[in-house]
């Protein structure tokens, strides 16, 4: 249980940036990576399953009949774009393991069920569009960073869904309506309590496995630590990993490199 906080106290516990002092500089380098990537890689970029560009995802083959892991950006919501991520994507293809890269429409445009429901069509969208290439679309893997981890966790019942790798996800909600981050969101306590993952039921046939950082901020790492004792306690599988020295940024790079140790976990699952 955690110890009520301030509005002031609240917008310090959550403001990753600031507690990371070189993150614009690591942000920086996911972009240009990611620009690297898209200029010299021939995906199928920005297919649409909606309105707008965002509403859209980019596929990312590791050839015929591979196992798909679907990847939802974070940005608590309101920030960020898929594209910035695909830096991510040569250690997974390497693996033999298919990307897609999901986009959704971003507060304060629209609210937190068009955020989940967008997720939830790029989902159906990545399954259609695998089909059609193959003739068949395997279970997808989800895998979220950030408030992509509350994505994952929120749809992981979509049908199609084999299970999911959350990092550094946010779980419960209520933080949230309380501090900077409701500027933009504007959760009210019903949505707080419709889409906190730590208020539902859980998926007990669905594997969700909980990273964290050991140098992310205190409520970042309770968020996790109070997730994984709550799926425990409903009986729903998956493991909890808190990876020392790693901070909010940092921790992705064991998505994306070779030797990571979250993307040796998910390998784990899919091959």
């Amino acid at each position: 249980m955690s110890i009520p906080l301030s509005r002031e106290e609240l917008d310090r516990a959550y403001n990753n940036s600031l507690a990371v002092s070189d993150s614009a500089q690591i942000i920086q380098a996911w972009g240009l990576a990611s620009q690297a990537i898209r200029s010299t890689n021939t995906p199928y970029n920005d297919l649409p399953y909606g309105d707008g560009q965002t509403s859209s995802f980019d596929f990312f083959s590791a050839g015929l009949n591979t196992p798909i892991v679907a990847f939802i950006h974070g940005g608590f919501w309101q920030n960020r774009a898929k594209s910035d991520f695909t830096f991510i994507v040569p250690a997974l293809v390497a693996s033999g393991i298919s990307v897609a890269m999901l986009g959704y429409r971003l507060a304060p445009l629209v609210k937190m069920n068009h955020i989940i429901e967008d997720v939830r069509a790029g989902i159906r969208a990545t399954i259609a569009h695998v089909t059609k290439l193959n003739g068949h679309c395997p279970d997808i893997w989800l895998t979220g960073w950030s408030a992509g981890g509350h994505l994952a966790v929120m749809t992981l019942n979509e049908p199609g869904v084999k299970g999911a790798t959350a990092i550094s996800g946010i779980y419960d909600l209520e933080p949230m309506r309380q501090c900077y981050i409701n500027d933009k969101l504007a959760l009210d306590a019903q949505m707080v309590k419709e889409f906190s993952p730590m208020l539902l039921p859980q998926h007990s046939e669905k594997i969700v496995d909980l990273f964290v950082g050991g140098a992310e901020l205190g409520e970042m790492q309770r968020q996790t630590i109070d997730f994984a004792a709550y799926r425990k306690k409903c009986g729903a599988p998956g493991a909890y990993v808190n990876l020392a020295a790693l901070n909010h940024y940092t921790i992705l790079d064991e998505l994306g490199q070779p030797n990571g140790k979250i993307l040796a976990s998910i390998k784990a699952h899919l091959i």
